[in-house]
C-alpha cells in the first residue's frame, strides 16, 4: 500500500474547571478552591497523554506534571527538558503536541489553560471535560466561557459530586463530545521538524486511529495568532 502524504492527527480535548455561575477559572494565577477529586480526575485523565498549557498555568504548577510531556506556549523562551517543552507559537504548539501523542500512541492530547489558550485552539477541540464548581458568584481575573449547546455538542456524561472534606465544594463534572467532529490533516513531511522518530510510529497510529470516512472533512488551517 503506498504511504499516504497527508494525514490525520491527534484530537485535542479541553480539561477545566469554573465556577459557577461565573466560569472563573482563576483569581491572581491560582485555583479559588481546593478539590482533591477533581485533582484526581484530572491526574486520572492526563496521566501519560500530553498537555499544552500557556506560561502562567505552567507557573502556577510550578513544575512540569509528572507522567506528562508539557507543553508550554509562551514568546518567552523556557529550557526543555525531560517532559517539558517550550513552543514559542501556536503552530508549533500544535505540531509538537501531535507528534508526542503520536509517538505515545494516544488518540488525542490536553489542553489544560488558561483563558487565552482556551480561547486559542477552541476550533480544534472535539472533546471537553468541564468541571463546574458551585460556589456562588466569586470575582476572578481569568474565566472559561465557553458554551456547549446541544445542537452542537452532546453530553456525554455527567457526574455530581458533594461537598467533602477533601473537597470546599459540590462539582459537576460533564463530558461534551462535538458531535461533527474536526478532524486536523497534516503533510507527513510536517513531521521531520520535530526532534522525534514520529514517523517511525505514524503508520501505527493511523491503522489505529487515523482511518478517513468519506464524510470527514478536515478543519480550518489558518493562521493563529499568540495570545498575549
Amino acid at each position: 500500500m503506498a504511504t499516504k502524504p497527508i494525514v490525520r492527527v491527534p484530537s485535542a480535548t479541553y480539561i477545566v474547571a469554573r465556577s459557577f455561575p461565573d466560569n472563573i477559572i482563576g483569581v491572581d494565577n491560582a485555583l479559588p478552591w481546593h478539590l482533591r477529586s477533581d485533582l484526581q480526575h484530572f491526574k486520572s485523565r492526563t496521566s501519560g497523554h500530553v498537555i499544552l498549557m500557556g506560561r502562567k498555568t505552567f507557573e502556577s504548577l510550578g513544575r512540569p506534571l509528572p507522567n506528562r510531556i508539557n507543553i508550554v506556549l509562551s514568546r518567552s523562551e523556557i529550557s526543555d527538558t525531560e517532559n517539558l517543552i517550550w513552543a514559542q507559537d501556536p503552530e508549533t504548539a500544535l505540531l509538537l503536541a501531535d507528534a508526542h501523542a503520536i509517538c505515545r500512541g494516544q488518540r488525542e492530547f490536553f489542553i489544560i489553560g488558561g483563558e487565552n489558550v482556551y480561547k486559542l485552539f477552541f476550533q480544534h477541540v472535539n472533546e471537553a471535560w468541564v468541571t463546574d464548581v458551585f460556589c456562588g458568584n466569586i470575582n476572578g481575573d481569568a474565566k472559561f466561557d465557553v458554551d456547549f449547546p446541544s445542537n452542537e455538542w452532546r453530553t456525554r456524561s455527567e457526574v455530581e459530586h458533594p461537598a467533602s472534606e477533601h473537597d470546599d465544594w459540590p462539582f459537576r463534572i460533564s463530558h461534551y463530545v462535538r458531535r461533527k467532529k474536526l478532524h486536523r490533516q497534516r503533510m507527513r513531511e510536517e513531521f521531520l521538524k520535530v526532534d522525534l522518530d514520529v514517523l517511525q510510529h505514524l503508520d501505527e497510529w493511523q491503522e489505529q486511529y487515523g482511518q478517513t470516512q468519506d464524510s470527514d472533512k478536515p478543519d480550518s488551517a489558518e493562521q493563529l495568532s499568540l495570545p498575549q
